[in-house]
């Protein structure tokens, strides 16, 4: 794996003209120098589009390499400092795992004193350990006799007596694993513990982050814990089944000599996320760190709710993973106020290493203020998606000869981060037990998130990087635009959108909130229009987690496509509080609001559109000056507009009794396959895209009762194909022919 020379990030994806900025660099190079740049073109940095924007932060900077904040725990003091010569403890959890394996110490849940000794209950190869680390010099370890086993709770606990260190590991359910003890003599002289974690040890540089919590800590945790809790007496072994049979509370066990005990159970919907709630008089409450997921099942849940704010008691543990991140806390290189006459696109913060070994250029958008004078067309850049596909390794040991018959090329920039906990994880990915990524943040180098960037899965643009090629084609064509995120849609509602004649959507839209969905069907049923250009549109159920930093959540349920599901019980976003899963089946599917949605994926070649039958003199503008057919036999992604993954008009899923087909994809190859959720049951000889007719990609046009209009095209490949030839081709001229109509009628 080749390090990055030169790696960057900003602290927000979208800022107004005049906002702050603040610039984050990670480098072995001393200095760096730092310029912004407007950029207009869709794959080099030397394009005759883009052009240097004054600014006064542009200049040099010193440089260093960074520490990351990665791996999430809970980090919280206990009632009362225990100093005693005496010394007992009892330290104790409730764990569960899809798979505890892991070549480094797993810390359930670790007691901190002053004086750099730490007592740890953890897992090493399989086995429940308590140690006792001096300066992370090790004193002492004593080990379960018994392995501990995936898809189980347990109860685990370790004590001190004052002679002999004791360690207990007792299945919730006898059925699902074999208890285990062992003992052994020890010494503890002295012990003040002071702090403790759970999921994590030697927590270090914690900090409050927006609305979230960030920090450091070694020896992190890959899997759910529940009820942990400290005293300063040891556990009797006569206790152990009744508490792992929740017979017995900490309290029944230990009575004021309880010192710490934690509750995870998300109960009020304005109750501050990020903390862990004392249960011991004096207490204070802990502090969530780096994110862990929430809202997921406990030893309790029996099934009968499958939400955490029906029955949270049966939500009550903490799913930790050493991959959780939210912020990677790198230190600034600079926060500067970006230019107050800055007009709305996307722009590059470019970074360059002083001594030439590399430079990162990091995408910012630039959005109008409410009271700012618009431009008649509005591009949206679904960042949500961005996120969603941020730094993705699905490539890394992955056989592609089933999903593509193209050329497959890792970039050097996807190669760097496989196995770099820094660069985060996408929500396509698993964490090292094998749970899905259900969060996502923006505060962090995305590699992917880059113009120029090329997927390794169709060798072009995809995402940021093909939503650039219709960047390029506007300026090319001449129109003026603003450009939008998700984030402005999400938060500013209609009222933002209302000044605008049409929206054009990006290539992928394919993560989306309540809040946009609501925002853009307002906007067109108010009489806007809204152009879809783009393919896998308005999929899956997002939810935002935090603005500050920004963190997008999903919970993929068991429908749709998708490389992982989510665990029994555990579909509803805690950003919401409402369920996740597919838009379709909460009844919003993406055809009720563009006339398409989701039909077919694949990476086989990409296929032109065919004109349809229909007979619409008066939709003639939009094929008009067209004389191609097929429509886009041509493009960068896979040598045609109608490619990756397709949608198509559907009555039953909404799409308007007005809406006219217009054109067609056909002859998709069988790398090519429908939407799973479409598929009732498996049979023999349906194939794919060589035999069923519903693996197309669908033109389509509609118009709404207040005079708003849709128009859509079903594919992702289609931006990749409005450069080609100079932007002399049919699917250019389509496209400049709707963006006028819509403008000209709004006028």
């Amino acid at each position: 794996m080749n390090a990055l020379p030169v790696r960057a990030y900003t602290d927000k994806l979208s800022y107004e003209a005049g906002d702050g900025l603040t610039l984050h660099v990670d480098t072995c190079s001393e200095s760096v120098d730092v310029r912004l740049v407007r950029m207009l073109d869709s794959g080099s940095s030397n394009s005759d589009l883009d052009y240097n924007v004054p600014w006064s932060a542009a200049g040099t900077y010193h440089a260093s390499s960074q520490l990351s904040c990665v791996g999430s725990f809970m980090s919280g003091d206990v009632s009362q400092t225990s100093t005693t010569d005496g010394v007992q403890f009892t330290l104790g959890a409730y764990v569960w795992s899809s798979n505890f394996d892991s070549p480094h110490r797993q810390t359930i849940i670790a007691a901190n004193d002053s004086a750099a000794v730490s007592i740890v209950l953890a897992i090493e190869d399989r086995a429940l350990t308590l140690t006792a680390i001096d300066d992370e010099v090790e004193l002492w370890s004593v080990t379960a006799t018994e392995r501990i086993i995936d898809h189980s709770w347990y109860f685990v606990a370790g004590a001190f007596d004052g002679l002999f260190a004791h360690v207990w590991l007792e299945p919730v359910d006898s059925l699902y694993g074999r208890s285990g003890h062992d003992q052994r003599r020890a010494s503890v002289d002295r012990l003040s513990i002071e702090n403790a974690t759970v999921g994590a040890r030697r927590p270090e540089s914690i900090e409050r982050t927006g609305q979230l919590c960030r920090g450091r800590a070694c020896d992190n945790l890959n899997a759910k814990v529940e009820a942990p809790f400290i005293a300063r007496r040891a556990l009797p072994s006569s206790d152990v089944r009744r508490m792992a049979a929740s017979e017995l509370t900490p309290a029944d066990v230990f009575g004021d000599t309880l010192i710490a005990e934690w509750d995870f159970a998300p109960r009020d919907a304005g109750e501050d996320r990020e903390i862990a709630r004392a249960l011991v008089g004096g207490q204070p409450d802990g502090l969530f760190v780096n994110l862990p997921a929430r809202g997921v099942t406990g030893r309790h849940f029996t099934g009968d709710v499958i939400t955490y704010t029906q029955r949270p008691s049966e939500f009550a543990a903490a799913h930790f993973h050493e991959t959780d991140l939210i912020d990677v806390g790198w230190n600034p290189t600079l926060h500067e106020q970006l230019p107050e006459d800055l007009e709305s696109g996307v722009y590059g913060v470019v970074v360059s290493a002083r001594d030439g070994s590399g430079s990162d250029t990091t995408p910012i958008v630039v959005v109008p203020k409410s009271s700012d004078q618009r431009n008649r067309i509005a591009v949206l850049l679904p960042t949500f998606s961005y996120l969603a596909y941020a730094n993705e390794n699905l490539f890394n040991g992955l056989d592609t000869s089933a999903m593509t018959d193209q050329e497959v090329l890792v970039a050097a920039e996807d190669e760097a981060h496989v196995g770099d906990s820094s660069f985060g994880l996408s929500m396509y990915d698993t964490h090292p037990d094998g749970s899905g990524v259900i969060y996502s943040s923006a505060r962090r180098q995305i590699v992917n998130l880059r113009r120029g960037y090329r997927m390794w899965l169709n060798n072009a643009g995809r995402g940021f990087s093909a939503d650039m090629y219709l960047v390029e084609w506007l300026a090319r064509q001449g129109f003026t635009v603003d450009v939008i995120t998700d984030h402005e849609v999400h938060v500013r509602g209609a009222a933002y959108l209302e000044p605008y004649a049409t929206i054009i959507s990006g290539s992928h839209p394919e993560y989306t909130s309540r809040s946009m969905l609501t925002t853009l069907q307002q906007y067109r049923d108010d009489g806007g229009s809204l152009m879809y250009l783009g393919g896998n549109g308005w999929y899956w159920v997002t939810g935002v987690y935090s603005e500050d930093p920004l963190i997008a959540e999903i919970r993929r349920g068991y429908a749709g496509i998708r490389c992982w599901e989510s665990y029994p019980g555990e579909v509803t976003l805690m950003s919401t509080g409402e369920p996740g899963g597919l838009w379709r089946h909460r009844g919003c599917a993406p055809q009720k609001l563009v006339g398409v949605g989701m039909a077919a994926q694949g990476w086989g070649s990409s296929e032109p559109y065919y004109r349809t039958n229909v007979q619409r003199p008066d939709l003639k503008w939009i094929l008009d000056g067209v004389e191609e057919n097929p429509i886009g036999s041509y493009g960068a992604s896979m040598g045609g507009a109608a490619g990756d993954e397709l949608d198509r008009a559907d009555r039953a899923l909404g799409t308007p009794p007005g809406a006219v087909v217009l054109a067609s994809s056909r002859d998709h190859s069988n790398f090519y396959q429908r939407a799973l959720e479409e598929i009732a049951m498996n049979l023999p000889g349906h194939g794919g895209g060589q035999q069923d007719p519903d693996v197309r990609a669908d033109i389509v046009y509609f118009q709404t009762p207040a005079g708003g209009e849709a128009f859509s095209v079903g594919s992702i490949a289609w931006s990749g194909a409005l450069l080609h030839n100079n932007a002399d081709n049919g699917v250019s001229r389509i496209t400049a022919n709707v963006i006028r109509r819509f403008v000209n009628t709004r006028s």
